[in-house]
């Protein structure tokens, strides 16, 4: 069969990728502890697992309207506004299958052939395809670890152009665990009134901070709300990574122009996923205290392992469940007569003779670093993290 030469340029999920392969040498036996997923190893709440029980005991089996239940609107515009300050109507959210669903629906909507979008990098991986995938362009803004991995306005302005609709931000990030200032989102906001940009504002990780950190929802500055799409979801915060429910919020008419296209594509998200959702979004979020301690410390040990090792610096995440460390001080090494001089070559060592997983930075716009996840054990952390000073230790 002769595929549309649009595929061509669509690229595997590298973080998929890294995951598919780890699986598959699990499967020939070879014992493989995995950093590469980007889902909490929690099990979703029970009283939100016993909602869902309940809407299909009751016959929730039936479509939706396209972008959700009246419930599900109004269970997001209470939670959005007394846990962020975010006031909406039910007019201006959307429920779709997963955050992602929930950007590619937004970008098709706010993006023309041609036209491009700022995208501050590292960046999650998808961002940039789903560009491209909408004819358009990200202009890639390159951040340093030393500066936080959040870029500066001057480099922001620099990248502008012509061309130039709109900024693609992510705080807390993923990779990075960055998280942006209220004056690093100030200057963000007064560029984006100089320039008369959009804003797709991916706040998927909202609530998975810490120390004294706090995250911002863009949309709650000052004129930002009228040019703001707010990616949200329940996957990380509330362990629901496979309910795929994911929430748009924004202006009217945008909201609407997504509802139609997603009426094209997929209708609603799951009716039962749905109440499992309200159930998230109005009941105890007690379980996440507990849940929150132990990332803390999982983040603490692992950031502190990795800048131990020789060659490698680690930033401490301020948010999410990533470290991502910089391994350009181990490239350029050898071992058996072979050169590791490239991320993707590091990491492929690193799973075929320590057996441990991790994502080569390359797909997420930054060579040389990697990302590890603490979504997993403490006891996998420990030995995955031993595992890996030794073998770098064995290149020379």
């Amino acid at each position: 069969m002769k595929l549309a030469a649009r595929t061509q340029d669509i690229p595997a999920s590298a973080t998929i990728a890294v995951t598919t392969r780890a699986a598959a040498l699990k499967a020939e036996g070879k014992d493989v502890i995995g950093f590469g997923a980007g889902q909490p190893d929690f099990d979703t709440p029970s009283h939100i697992v016993e909602a869902a029980k309940t809407a299909l005991d009751n016959g929730w089996t039936r479509y939706t309207p396209t972008a959700g239940l009246p419930q599900m609107k109004e269970a997001v515009v209470s939670h959005v506004a007394r846990d962020f300050g975010l006031e909406v109507s039910p007019k201006q959210v959307m429920v779709s299958c997963g955050g992602k669903h929930v950007l590619y629906n937004a970008l098709q909507c706010m993006l023309n052939p041609g036209e491009e979008v700022l995208l501050p990098a590292p960046y999650w991986v998808s961002y940039p395809v789903q560009c491209s995938m909408a004819g358009g362009k990200a202009r890639i803004v390159q951040s340093r670890p030393e500066n936080g991995f959040v870029p500066s306005l001057a480099e922001l302005e620099a990248a502008c152009n012509e061309r130039t609709r709109g900024i693609i931000i992510n705080s807390p990030s993923n990779p990075t665990g960055a998280g942006y200032s209220e004056a690093d989102l100030e200057g963000i906001a007064r560029l984006v009134v100089e320039r008369d940009l959009w804003v797709i504002s991916d706040e998927i990780y909202a609530k998975l901070t810490y120390d004294d950190y706090r995250s911002r929802f863009f949309a709650t500055l000052p004129g930002m709300a009228e040019r703001t799409l707010t990616v949200y979801g329940l996957s990380k915060t509330y362990a629901m990574t496979g309910w795929r429910i994911g929430i748009g919020i924004g202006p009217e008419e945008l909201i609407g122009a997504m509802s139609r296209m997603q009426g094209q594509v997929t209708t609603n998200p799951a009716t039962p996923c749905q109440a499992g959702a309200i159930a998230a979004l109005t009941e105890s979020e007690d379980f996440l205290v507990d849940w929150l301690v132990q990332f803390d410390k999982r983040r603490r040990y692992m950031v502190e392992a990795l800048n131990a090792m020789d060659g490698v610096s680690c930033n401490l995440p301020k948010g999410a469940f990533y470290a991502f460390p910089d391994l350009r001080g181990v490239l350029g090494r050898r071992i058996d007569g072979r050169v590791i001089d490239t991320d993707w070559a590091l990491i492929d060592y690193l799973l075929e003779d320590a057996g441990i997983a991790l994502v080569p930075g390359t797909p997420f716009g930054a060579p040389g670093f990697a990302r590890l996840s603490y979504a997993t054990s403490m006891s996998n952390i420990e030995q995955g993290l031993v595992r890996m000073g030794e073998a770098l230790d064995r290149l020379s």
